[in-house]
């Protein structure tokens, strides 16, 4: 199945010379050209224009940063749901080329293996694809910071045991929201992350100042 200009345009909300420039810098492949003026881009090609919007403007990448993401990582457009799992993968991390290993880790924290792997074991951490990303490499600074306060344990223990039980909603929901989306031909991919990557920390950090607020105004 093949797309019209027109209609990757109305689809995507970009303009032809965006489009075009997507082409020109290799983000999209070249449209087969059956007749003069008719450009026929693959059906893949929308879910790959949301993916450099959200690149663009929700993690403010230049076009070079995301050609290197394009290159490091294959995504299977033909598999939504896969799809929406390797974006999530993404959004928590950077490209291969700046992940760190488990050597680096023992030598900058001065930790043993047996810490590390506690951390990951304890789902505060992870290593994809057996290295740390910006994210978890961030993490593990903090958390061998804390490690030895325990009232920061507890909450960090609260905080994982919370996460996975949203995780199994937000998997199954998210499910549902893209196989609706191949009925209906909408945006869930896109309302899926907005509410996973801003409206979700947005949402605890609130409830966090208004508890902090609600003391004060007690006392």
């Amino acid at each position: 199945m093949s797309i019209k200009m027109a209609s990757l345009m109305k689809e995507t909300g970009e303009t032809r010379s965006t489009l075009l420039f997507y082409v020109k810098e290799g983000l999209l492949e070249e449209p087969s050209k059956p007749k003069p003026n008719v450009h026929l881009y693959t059906d893949d090609s929308i879910d790959r224009v949301r993916l450099i919007k959200t690149l663009q403007h929700q993690l403010h990448y230049s076009i070079t940063q995301i050609k290197q993401i394009f290159d490091d990582n294959q995504f299977d457009f033909s598999s939504s749901i896969d799809v929406l799992i390797q974006k999530l993968d993404l959004f928590t991390g950077v490209s291969h080329k700046q992940y760190k290993s488990m050597d680096n880790a023992l030598e900058v924290y001065h930790l043993s293996k047996e810490d590390i792997e506690e951390y990951i074991e304890l789902g505060m951490i992870d290593m994809p694809q057996g290295f740390f990303n910006d994210s978890s490499w961030r993490a593990l600074e903090i958390l061998n910071d804390i490690r030895s306060c325990e009232k920061s344990w507890v909450l960090l223990k609260a905080y994982v045991k919370a996460a996975k039980d949203l995780s199994v909603l937000e998997y199954e929901l998210g499910a549902q929201l893209i196989e609706k989306e191949l009925h209906d031909d909408n945006h869930a991919q896109e309302l899926f992350l907005d509410l996973v990557l801003t409206l979700k920390p947005y949402i605890f950090n609130l409830h966090t100042k208004l508890e902090h607020k609600r003391r004060c105004d007690v006392k």
